[in-house]
């Protein structure tokens, strides 16, 4: 196998709004149902957001097959090997940044309750005094 190394590929734009403020107020079992289905949705707005970050790619690789005969395409390896390259490296991208997107959400919403919690019990203790 051919090391991924060999070409740089533009770093995708794959942008995630923090979720977890509109939703503080579910109870956890709620946000965590609301999480899968921002999961869900990300999921399939996944090989979009791929297509778009490997698009130069795939204008080599289309430029390529249309400067040769079908016959001949196959000396667009190259261009083929970058593309399919791209789509691999950028969806694996987009799975780590969509991981690590559900999970700092998930810390932000239990730490806001753990703070909230927090500030109770200390109130608690001055009424008590």
């Amino acid at each position: 196998m051919e090391d991924n190394t060999k070409y740089r590929f533009k770093e995708p734009d794959f942008s995630f709004p923090d979720y977890y403020k509109v939703f503080i107020n579910a109870y956890p079992e709620q946000f965590n149902q609301i999480s899968e289905d921002i999961k869900n949705d990300k999921i399939e707005e996944k090989k979009y957001h791929v297509e778009v970050s490997c698009f130069d790619q795939k204008m080599e690789y289309e430029a390529c097959k249309e400067k040769l005969s079908i016959l001949e395409s196959f000396f667009c390896y190259e261009e083929a090997h970058k593309y399919h390259q791209c789509v691999k490296v950028n969806s694996s991208k987009f799975d780590r940044y969509l991981k690590y997107y559900i999970n700092r959400n998930k810390l932000s919403y239990m730490k806001y309750w753990e703070n909230q919690e927090k500030e109770y019990l200390e109130k608690l203790q001055q009424t008590k005094k």
